[in-house]
């Protein structure tokens, strides 16, 4: 039987059922990843404390208080606690006090903690096809 981990940053993660099980990996602060039609992908979870310039899909995607991701972020559970310019599109999103967003939100569900900065439109998806990450 796994023991759960202590939370990495100071405020818990919470994940989704269908991830519970599924390992979570982690960027460190000290990681920046760039690149021209970079797009990154995980079946898991996914911990962003550093940089990222690129896309990135995932079946659960944290933008931790240190973390940034300049790119559209595409996962069936959304978390953002750090910095996000550009469109988030997810099932479920999540916007904790400390989040900064510049940019659109396509979402089935959204919370928006008292305190986070937000600039863009928001809209519900037409179908689930657009909130759908492509993890192949």
């Amino acid at each position: 039987m796994k023991t759960p981990a202590p939370p990495l940053f100071g405020s818990p993660i919470q994940q989704s059922s269908s991830v519970i099980d599924a390992p979570t990996s982690v960027l460190g602060q000290d990681i920046t990843i760039s690149g021209q039609q970079l797009v990154i992908k995980t079946k898991g979870s996914l911990l962003i404390a550093g940089h990222i310039q690129g896309d990135v899909h995932g079946e659960s995607v944290t933008v931790g208080e240190t973390g940034s991701v300049v790119g559209t972020i595409t996962a069936r559970t959304i978390t953002v606690q750090g910095e996000v310019s550009g469109a988030l599109k997810g099932t479920s999103v999540n916007l904790n006090a400390t989040s900064r967003v510049d940019g659109d939100i396509i979402k089935q569900t959204l919370s928006i903690d008292e305190g986070a900065q937000f600039d863009g439109s928001v809209r519900r998806a037409k179908d689930a096809a657009e909130v759908t990450p492509d993890l192949n």
